[in-house]
């Protein structure tokens, strides 16, 4: 294999690497949003939005990550399904 080949392979492949960071764009939330909870109470701030929508929020002194099919984006307002108590469940 040419080097000039070991080029356009490793340029491709970085390509199809980076295209997930993209998607950041349409995301239903984002780094630094605040949560709510299912009764409407600050839970945190988003540390970290992950590939899957999920987001890493630190809650009671630890971080725990929200799942994405629980959350919801309304006016700008980011909600999980989750009450307190499942919040405090999670991991």
């Amino acid at each position: 294999m040419t080097i000039r080949a070991s080029a356009l392979i490793g340029a491709v492949l970085l390509a199809a690497t980076a295209a997930p960071a993209f998607a950041q764009d349409d995301a239903l939330i984002s780094k630094n949003q605040t949560i709510y909870d299912a009764e409407g109470k600050r839970v945190g701030k988003v540390t970290r939005v992950l590939e899957d929508g999920s987001a890493l929020v630190i809650y009671k002194g630890k971080v725990v990550r929200i799942g994405a099919a629980t959350l919801t984006n309304g006016e700008g307002k980011v909600s999980t399904s989750l009450s307190k108590k499942e919040l405090a469940r999670l991991d």
